[in-house]
């Protein structure tokens, strides 16, 4: 019943096996994620003197939301490669079980779990694909909206149709890619994890069974089930640290372009309304990708929690004194609380989301008020 542990580096779910960084390693794609790189900063360099050069508050907000998604979409870009190989690092660390390890109740539930994330992935990118695709289609408020198109028509007036269709067509594909990928190498480690703990759970669940009191298999069930459980959790949160730079930077940024964003709705509503779509298919997926994220937050959260009650649930009256500290042990380890942190204030589960969700209807509100004034 209880498994050897298998060799590091093998992994029980390969359906991410493209998120670890194998794509990115290809002479192609990383010659091209550098051009990219030099294309958007030569661009964001321009803009910037721009914004300096003319000063005017109502110009910033004008570019302001296109700017900063902008400059979300280039970290995304820049931080692939830190979080494939932080992810790659984890996978490696840990040692992996197969999913039939369990039994076969376990081992269907990991299927489906399985196929689930697989469905969320496939809605995530098409969601991703249509805001994308909403985006990158011609409309006459274009060039109050987009600064690389005002630059193409203040710097190359004969050449901008032609700069424009080439930049829509590339940043499609930029962000879609920026956007998938990193969505998908935070699932990646995520599910694995979770199968992980499934397996554990039946296996600290019966460290009595067919013991018939014996000692010593009750404590190697139980040294096994430490090991495993040290392990996950230690790697776990040594790459939730190696990324933590990374997400304070994205959590900037994305508070930054959210003002922004809120900024030009506010300010420029009659270009608003003729882009219906683009902002209804930005808000559903933004929204999406947020739910899933407080979803997966919060279950990291309550995954300690299910540990410590599997725990508390084993009859180890009859335990010897030796077998009773490991347990002891293993309870405590159990207790230490578990999240991932933006900082020491704000986690992310769903007191994070309410406090965003709040945040969200105090803007609408007073979006609201002053259209009526």
């Amino acid at each position: 019943m209880f498994p050897k542990e298998r060799q590091k580096g093998e992994e029980p779910i390969k359906f991410y096996q493209m998120m670890d960084g194998n794509i990115l390693r290809l002479p192609f794609v990383r010659r091209g994620r550098v051009c990219i790189i030099l294309y958007y900063s030569l661009l964001f360099l321009i803009q910037t003197i721009k914004f300096l050069y003319k000063f005017e508050w109502l110009y910033f907000v004008q570019y302001g939301f296109s700017y900063f998604f902008s400059f979300i979409i280039l970290a995304y870009i820049v931080f692939l490669p830190i979080g494939a190989h932080t992810v790659r690092s984890f996978m490696e660390e840990v040692r992996w079980w197969k999913t039939d390890s369990a039994g076969e109740a376990v081992h269907k539930m990991i299927k489906r779990k399985s196929f689930q994330s697989i469905i969320i992935m496939v809605i995530n990118t098409s969601l991703i694909s249509v805001t994308m695709m909403a985006f990158a289609i011609p409309q006459k408020v274009d060039k109050n909206l987009f600064y690389e198109i005002a630059l193409f028509e203040d710097m190359f007036p004969k050449w901008a149709p032609v700069l424009t269709t080439i930049h829509q067509i590339q940043a499609f594909f930029v962000r879609l890619f920026g956007l998938v990928v990193s969505f998908g190498q935070f699932l990646y480690p995520y599910y694995n994890s979770k199968f992980q703990l499934y397996m554990l759970l039946y296996f600290i669940k019966n460290i009595n069974e067919k013991s018939e009191i014996d000692q010593w298999r009750i404590e190697q069930r139980l040294l096994f089930c430490l090991r495993s459980y040290i392990t996950l959790s230690k790697a776990t949160r040594k790459m939730l640290k190696k990324i933590e730079v990374v997400t304070l930077v994205y959590q900037a940024l994305i508070l930054v372009w959210s003002i922004s964003l809120a900024s030009y709705v506010l300010l420029f509503q009659d270009d608003v309304l003729q882009q219906n779509f683009r902002f209804a298919s930005l808000s559903i997926c933004s929204l999406f990708m947020l739910v899933i994220l407080f979803q997966l937050g919060q279950d990291t959260e309550d995954s300690v929690t299910k540990v410590f009650e599997t725990l508390v649930s084993i009859e180890w009256y009859n335990w010897n004194e030796s077998n009773k500290i490991i347990y002891l042990m293993f309870l405590v380890s159990a207790l230490r609380p578990f999240r991932i942190q933006f900082s020491e204030n704000f986690s992310l589960n769903y007191n994070m989301a309410g406090q965003l969700l709040r945040c969200a209807a105090s803007v609408v509100l007073v979006v609201y008020q002053l259209n009526l004034m």
